[in-house]
């Protein structure tokens, strides 16, 4: 079996795939994310949606796919309401011209959602084409954690070339005991990695180099930028991921809040693997679009985060240590800081 397949198979499974079935964000669950971890996260990006915005006097369709609890889209609503009760010109202009959306997949963090964000007008979307069919004006994308859940699959180079990793089990039926090979040699393939690589990048990989190729994140990627070259707008999405390519097997499970090796993590693990923000960020060049790529360190800073957050810890002085720790885990190198990247597409 292809790993993506397995992959699909173990996340969206209409009876048992795991972001079908459960609430796997918190500290009690599974992983955290980087609204869990500070309000800080919202309120800046809140910030940077009303500044874009003042580009354009069309209707706003403000949309995020994969919205975890909430949180995240409820920092940035909720800002942005604080800002135009302040009479803030920006802010008061951004709510005339925007609504507000939320695809989700999942039925279970639907009705968390749902129950967070009661205070919001918001419509909610089984997928990205429900979506486009209902918005209204300018598509203003946001995700967070979105592209790593996209399944991968796998190729390592040997010296014939490049070879595809697959899964084989020792029963076909129930899926028991799953083992990693790689397929012989076959010219169909490596042809294939050579062409999403370049000659240069795939001769110049060593033996043993791992390509992970996700089709269905670069056919969304797609998507996505003909949604904007349609009728304007932006993407923001964050995730983790390399902007170059190392060559590295990045695909892992996470179970309360730690790694499990994959072939154990088939049922009930969230499985991703980091972002080709490479091979993203040229889909949307080849649209004619304008991108960015910024570690959450530089991004968060450059907003004004260590100020921000200045202003919590002199309002909220007994919280101070956790403030400083909060920050800490998003910006820190050694944390999500540089791992994590905002990649911007307008």
């Amino acid at each position: 079996m292809k790993i993506s397949e397995l992959i699909e198979k173990s996340l969206f499974d209409k009876q048992k795939g795991y972001y079908k079935t459960k609430n796997p964000i918190g500290k009690n669950a599974d992983f955290i994310t980087a609204p869990e971890i500070s309000q800080i996260f919202g309120e800046l990006v809140a910030v940077y949606l009303i500044h874009i915005s003042q580009n354009s006097k069309n209707k706003i369709s403000l949309v995020e796919m994969g919205a975890g609890k909430g949180t995240w889209f409820k920092d940035i609503l909720q800002t942005i309401n604080n800002l135009a009760k302040k009479n803030n010109e920006e802010a008061l202009d951004f709510l005339s011209r925007a609504q507000f959306h939320i695809i989700e997949i999942n039925p279970v963090l639907q009705k968390i959602q749902q129950q967070n964000l009661q205070n919001f007008a918001i419509k909610w979307h089984e997928n990205f084409e429900d979506f486009l069919s209902q918005k209204n004006g300018e598509t203003f994308f946001i995700s967070n954690e979105l592209f790593d859940c996209f399944a991968i699959d796998q190729y390592v180079k040997s010296a014939e070339g490049w070879r595809e990793r697959r899964v084989r089990f020792k029963g076909e039926v129930d899926f028991k005991n799953p083992q990693f090979f790689l397929e012989e040699f076959n010219l169909e393939t490596h042809n294939f990695v050579e062409e999403k690589l370049g000659k240069f990048l795939s001769q110049n990989a060593p033996i043993k180099a791992v390509f992970e190729y996700s089709k269905t994140a670069q056919n969304f990627m797609n998507k996505l930028c003909e949604a904007i070259i349609k009728e304007g707008g932006i993407a923001i999405n964050c995730d983790y991921g390399y902007d170059k390519y190392n060559f590295s097997n990045s695909l892992q499970a996470i179970k309360n809040h730690r790694k499990v090796d994959f072939l154990d993590a088939l049922e009930n693990c969230d499985i991703t693997a980091h972002v080709d923000f490479f091979a993203l960020d040229k889909i949307a060049k080849n649209f004619n679009l304008k991108t960015s790529l910024i570690s959450q360190r530089k991004f968060l800073i450059e907003l004004g985060a260590l100020e921000r957050n200045q202003q919590l810890i002199e309002k909220n002085p007994n919280q101070a240590q956790e403030l400083e720790k909060s920050l800490e885990r998003l910006i820190s190198p050694l944390e999500m800081g540089e791992l994590f990247k905002f990649h911007i597409i307008w």
